[in-house]
């Protein structure tokens, strides 16, 4: 087995390249370094090793932060013009309200899913069930493998008969 050869310098390639990008737009870096505050936060709380609170926080957040980008983008790209973003209330509760509806689609959809999941496999078991009741009653007590009655489900001390 081939062990892959770690990139020596990467990190600092890395640093090299966005501190300056950062720079020359240091205005919008200003406004996602803020802005996105609730994505920094979801990835230091998260412990689950694929990191699915940053990605759902982080998406919706970006996407609160991103009219204000445009909107210094296509005005004033300027410190002033994103300090005073930042002065508008407006503004912070649209970016920080998307990354709020991003947490409660990480915390609400699983269970809402389980949930329609038990559901199915509820329904299943029940349909199941009356095919097994009306094999027994076609086919008799015997094509069902156990001791059953005609509920469709075991009788009470079914397996103790054979300890």
């Amino acid at each position: 087995m081939a062990r892959k050869k770690k990139k020596k310098g990467g990190a600092l390639t890395l640093i090299l390249l966005i501190v300056p990008a950062a720079l020359i737009v240091l205005p919008t870096t200003i406004l996602f370094g803020i802005g996105m505050i609730p994505t920094i936060v979801a990835y230091v709380v998260d412990r689950d090793p694929d990191k699915s609170a940053p990605i759902t926080v982080g998406g919706l957040n970006f996407c609160g932060c991103m009219p204000f980008a445009i909107d210094l983008w296509k005005h004033q790209h300027t410190i002033g013009a994103a300090a005073k973003v930042f002065a508008d209330p407006l503004s912070w509760l649209v970016m920080y309200s998307a990354a709020a509806v991003g947490w409660g689609i990480y915390y609400g959809i699983p269970p809402m899913v389980a949930g329609m999941e038990v559901t199915r496999a509820e329904k299943r078991v029940e349909v199941l069930k009356q095919k097994k009741v009306a094999l027994v009653q076609e086919w008799g007590p015997d094509v069902a493998g156990d001791y059953f009655d005609e509920s469709g489900g075991m009788e009470p001390d079914a397996g103790m008969e054979s300890a």
